[in-house]
């Protein structure tokens, strides 16, 4: 049985050593009571290291960057703003549960929230389930945070409280994902795509505002299914007027599947003892073995650019690293090999200031996140250029067809002539 004690007497110095690598979980399962202490007491532990995802809290930023090192597989939300000080973990996401588990990336301490026991007198994950298991599975001590405001959720299997070793009981508001606003690109965009995305498709999405709106027009269609890595509240209205039915995710019938989910007080209410949607390991959402079961996968995603080529640039802009290669790479890749996948990379054709095109001739970085053999569809608001069957000459043409139009010169004068 777990240690039971209370947050006023919680010394971090008891339990973490110098030297040790932290976790906790991402977006809005990071247990802030147990993570703001942890910030807190940093210096009466000596110097140690934190491995964080997807980040919504100011937890962490530069002033206390002496004090222990950050390391993530991306610069998302406000890891954003960590700058250099932030040391990035590259690779698909698929691979951090087993560099988890096998210790290759070692995580001596899990900071985990859980929510009170459920109707089966377990306790669950709530906001995700991810790499949270073999954090746990690995570690050298896990201490949960057990709190009330926190959804009890249908995981993949009951959670093993041997796991834990301390829970202190709360009652905190959990962290809130941001909201997407939805302008007339992002319905532009989604608008193109309305068509090219079948009844019966299973979804892949991504957060923002360009897959907001793509879900939102999809009201007419019938008999969609999820298997994602993230959830957002955009999927509630499609699951509560019967869009998504999940008849055709041939992984898991009839259910709504991600890793983590992402959302407000509607999100925490309808995922709230919810049977039809589950949280499953990223090693099941993400895992080549399962996306290889799932036909009819349609995977969206975005980029900072792409190159006349297909190539993804997603992570790096004027050398600083605003992204991550994340899942796109798992489920672009499944998407556009699967019977009747589809992978879509969709974004708006310029910066938000309108001062640099994202279709260019050449990226801005050697780093290249998606190769061109793994995007179909590149969509903007300008139309769609669709890769499928094309030589390189044609994808070029296609590809500089959807920049925005006051570009198209300049990409022209520097569009690379030497391929066939």
């Amino acid at each position: 049985m777990p240690t039971a004690i209370t947050l006023d007497n919680l010394n971090f110095a008891d339990y973490v050593k110098p030297g040790d690598t932290v976790t906790w979980g991402q977006g809005c399962a990071e247990p802030l009571m147990l993570t703001k202490t942890l910030v807190r007491q940093r210096s009466m532990i000596g110097h140690f290291s934190i491995f964080v995802g997807l980040s919504f809290s100011d937890t962490l930023n530069n002033t206390h960057l002496d004090d222990f090192n950050v390391i993530s597989y991306g610069a998302m939300g406000t890891n954003s703003t960590l700058g250099s000080k932030l040391q990035i973990l590259p690779g698909n996401y698929s691979s951090i549960p087993r560099i988890i588990a096998d210790r290759t990336l070692p995580i001596d301490v899990v900071l985990v929230q859980l929510s009170p026991r459920g109707p089966d007198g377990h306790y669950s994950l709530g906001f995700a389930n991810d790499y949270l298991i073999p954090a746990m599975q690995s570690a050298r001590l896990v201490i949960a945070e057990v709190n009330d405001q926190v959804p009890c959720t249908t995981l993949a299997q009951p959670l093993d409280e041997s796991l834990l070793d301390v829970v202190i009981h709360c009652s905190n508001a959990a962290i809130n994902g941001p909201s997407s606003a939805i302008g007339k690109t992002e319905k532009q965009i989604a608008s193109h795509l309305q068509d090219i995305i079948q009844d019966g498709a299973v979804i892949q999405y991504g957060i923002g505002s360009v897959p907001s709106a793509i879900l939102s027009s999809l009201s007419q269609h019938r008999r969609l299914g999820i298997y994602s890595g993230m959830l957002t509240e955009d999927v509630i209205p499609l699951i509560e007027s019967g869009v998504i039915t999940n008849e055709t995710n041939t992984v898991r019938p009839g259910i709504t599947v991600g890793a983590l989910a992402i959302g407000g007080e509607d999100m925490r209410h309808f995922l709230h003892l919810n049977k039809e949607i589950e949280l499953h390991p990223a090693a099941a959402t993400h895992g080549a073995r399962y996306l290889a079961q799932q036909d009819r996968l349609v995977a969206i995603n975005s980029a900072i650019e792409v190159d006349l080529y297909g190539q993804v640039n997603a992570e790096v802009i004027k050398n600083r690293y605003i992204g991550a290669v994340g899942g796109q790479v798992d489920f672009m890749h499944a998407a556009s090999t699967q019977q009747d996948g589809l992978s879509i990379i969709a974004m708006p054709s310029t910066t938000r200031d309108g001062n640099r095109s994202r279709i260019v001739a050449r990226l801005n970085t050697s780093l290249i996140t998606t190769g061109k053999s793994d995007v179909d569809i590149v969509a903007t608001e300008m139309g769609i250029a669709d890769l499928r069957g094309k030589t390189i000459t044609q994808r070029m043409q296609a590809l500089r067809n959807v920049a925005a139009p006051q570009f198209r010169d300049e990409i022209d004068k520097i569009m690379p002539r030497t391929m066939p």
